[in-house]
């Protein structure tokens, strides 16, 4: 007599939220719970630890520029002629102490640098955040409308990548006079097309994937598939290229303003500082020029290693297909 095995049943899947702990808990019948978001920042931070202490000093910058106004420093704009040029961690003649000491007009460096921030971050944030609307909204219609729009933005694209960026800003702003209103337009005609190239490279790949191609297959309009479809998945890298982007647009802006084509006294920007404090680097007064200097490093550095580590905790791909 042949006795047959019961069927077997198939095993049920891990619950949402929770998954399998190993093959001893496994076989214990245990299921560990899933890591909270709390414990995978924990981890992320235990892996790559310069890459979160870029991460804190980023935000640190970038709140110094938005509370700057509320901390107790020196009148940043007001010159005090018995305290020129004192030297950091010293007391000038007014009473006053200048932890980063002062410059040709006697303000104080620090409150300079603190108030530049405001200018200098205000301006990347701006450009960044206009070149990411503008560069995404056209690269989303390139990529699924494809056709003439595509040939025409991209076109655009490839004839703005042929001038030497530089050049084309010294040349506009030469044209149109230095001045913080024209650097931000001129900064956004050329921050989109990193965003714009992107986005339509991954939304050439989206288009194919079948949730797309059920939405289109249920009625919904090109405008629903767009913003709630495909748009949502294009944020991760998108954001990732919004840090990195603010990076490169702040030492453009600090480059122009060095020049004196970007923004114009008496407002107080990182670049305008540096040129200021150059002339005074042979008389000894090196803190002028290295305080402001040093903030753009630093910013810079961290806005580079900010957009590298959100690109491994996303998961972003930046291959273009």
């Amino acid at each position: 007599m042949t006795i047959e095995a019961p069927p077997r049943i198939a095993e049920a899947p891990p619950a949402l939220g929770v998954e399998p702990a190993g093959e001893g808990a496994r076989h214990g019948g245990l299921i560990a719970p899933r890591p909270t978001r709390v414990q995978r920042v924990g981890r992320a931070v235990r892996k790559r630890p310069i890459y979160a202490a870029a991460s804190v000093l980023l935000a640190t910058m970038v709140s110094l520029a938005v509370i700057g106004p509320l901390l107790p420093l020196p009148d940043a704009s007001a010159p005090v002629l018995s305290d020129r040029l004192v030297a950091p961690l010293t007391t000038g003649e007014s009473g006053t102490f200048h932890l980063m000491g002062t410059d040709h007009l006697g303000r104080d460096v620090l409150a300079r640098t603190v108030d530049g921030a405001r200018t200098t971050v205000g301006i990347a944030i701006t450009v960044a955040m206009i070149g990411a609307v503008v560069g995404s909204l056209l690269g989303l219609a390139s990529g699924y409308f494809r056709g003439p729009i595509d040939t025409v933005v991209m076109r655009i694209a490839d004839l703005q990548l042929a001038f030497p960026s530089l050049l084309l800003a010294i040349f506009m702003l030469y044209v149109l006079g230095p001045g913080m209103l024209q650097l931000v337009i001129l900064l956004s005609i050329l921050s989109w097309i990193s965003y714009a190239r992107m986005a339509r490279a991954q939304t050439l790949s989206y288009r194919e994937q079948p949730f797309v191609e059920a939405a289109i297959a249920l009625g919904a309009s090109d405008r629903r598939v767009l913003l709630r479809h495909i748009l949502p998945q294009l944020l991760p890298v998108l954001a990732m290229i919004f840090v990195l982007d603010f990076g490169t647009v702040m030492l453009a802006e600090a480059g122009l303003s060095f020049l004196g084509l970007g923004v114009q006294p008496p407002n107080a920007s990182w670049g305008s500082m540096v040129a200021d404090g150059r002339e005074f680097v042979t008389a000894g007064a090196w803190w002028f020029f290295l305080t402001p200097g040093i903030a753009i490093f630093l910013t810079v550095f961290a806005a580079n290693l900010t957009s590298r580590w959100a690109q491994e905790l996303l998961g972003v791909s930046t291959h273009r297909s």
